[in-house]
């Protein structure tokens, strides 16, 4: 309900309903206990930066937050203003209320930020962002790789023709796929698929590149290799882990971390009964996908080989003891849940404890990362 009474010297919150075209705004009055305020403007940074000073100018203490969203970024670095950008997520929803409009949105927003019962995600600076924009933009052209791939096979088996080779898409496949005898009007349309295939291959090894660039500025360097001493995890994996989660140090504890990443069981426990199901699937999916992956490499015998050597060269000797334990645990836990679980699922379980292991790594050679 809006209140016609005049802004006081008070703590305000202001929620934000961000829209591509407009915003609707809350202004709650946490001393009183009131809401103040309800307007809907235009996304227009400007004007809501002029609203928002003339506020601030006739408070005591302004706090705004809005969620989440594809608008990205832009209100929270617009202004000087402690402006806080929130996990959709952890947003209470009553299962009853079935009444959704952007006033009343922008009221829960502010309500439920003055109670501090919002979660706020963690906000990389421009030049984070735009590295983290590239290595999505690189796993994009990878799972379009992957269908073209796809497509080549299934229309090949179509016209009768398949490989007996084991291993896919080697040199000797690729000649075997160019000679195949199809017609003329066929040819076209394998030709034209090969085309594209070479098209993102480029592209890919072309992103690469510039990710190796920007793996070797000092606000990166030093996560990233701490990362890359462990098994499995080359340069694309690090930037993956860094840039989608920051620094990890900011995880108060490894299982923080692995709560974060959604790799912990969910549990629907009551009384003496306890039930625990699949992996929660919280938080980042790009950065739990690209330690999941790594963690395959687990299932093979512990060694450290010429290429792994060289990625641990300049890192402290404790990081490395940690790699090197990591890799006797993690082999030992993954072979002894396949006997009783799926491959998948023991992966998925050292992919956990990997991500604990990282964190310890992280704890003991203090890199640092650029952030907000």
């Amino acid at each position: 309900m809006k209140h016609s009474s005049p802004i006081s010297a008070s703590r305000l919150y202001v929620g934000m309903d961000v829209h591509k075209r407009t915003i609707a705004l809350c202004v709650y009055d946490s001393d009183r206990g009131i809401v103040i305020d309800e307007r809907e403007l235009k996304h227009d940074l400007p004007k809501v930066r002029k609203y928002l000073e003339r506020l601030q100018r006739r408070s005591r203490e302004i706090h705004c937050c809005y969620e989440a969203s594809s608008c990205g970024y832009g209100l929270h670095r617009a202004w000087g203003i402690r402006c806080e950008v929130i996990a959709p997520s952890s947003i209470p929803r009553r299962s009853g209320d079935r009444v959704k409009t952007d006033r009343r949105d922008a009221q829960k927003l502010a309500t439920l930020h003055a109670a501090g019962l919002l979660t706020p995600v963690h906000v990389p600076d421009p030049d984070h962002e735009a590295v983290r924009s590239l290595l999505r933009c690189r796993a994009d052209l990878v799972d379009t790789l992957v269908r073209l791939k796809q497509r080549i096979r299934a229309f090949l088996l179509v016209r009768g023709f398949r490989c007996t080779t084991s291993n896919p898409w080697t040199k000797a496949y690729y000649e075997w796929v160019c000679g195949v005898p199809v017609t003329e009007v066929d040819q076209i349309t394998l030709h034209t698929y090969l085309n594209q295939l070479t098209i993102h291959e480029q592209e890919i090894r072309r992103l690469e590149q510039e990710l190796a660039k920007q793996a070797e500025k000092e606000a990166y360097k030093g996560m990233v290799r701490v990362m890359m001493a462990f098994r499995g995890i080359r340069l694309v994996t690090a930037l993956t882990l860094a840039f989608e989660l920051g620094d990890l140090r900011r995880f108060s504890s490894a299982s923080q971390l692995m709560a974060y990443l959604g790799l912990v069981p969910s549990e629907y426990s009551s009384g003496s009964r306890t039930q625990r199901g699949a992996i929660t699937k919280t938080g980042n999916g790009q950065a739990r996908k690209a330690l999941i992956s790594a963690s395959w490499k687990y299932a093979a015998q512990p060694k450290c080989g010429k290429v792994l050597r060289a990625r641990q060269e300049g890192i402290s000797a404790e990081v490395i003891a940690i790699a090197w334990k990591a890799q006797n645990r993690l082999y030992r836990r993954f072979h002894k849940l396949s006997r009783v679980k799926s491959r998948c699922v023991a992966t998925t379980a050292v992919a956990r404890e990997l991500a604990g292991f990282i964190w310890a790594a992280l704890q003991v050679e203090q890199p640092s990362i650029e952030t907000d």
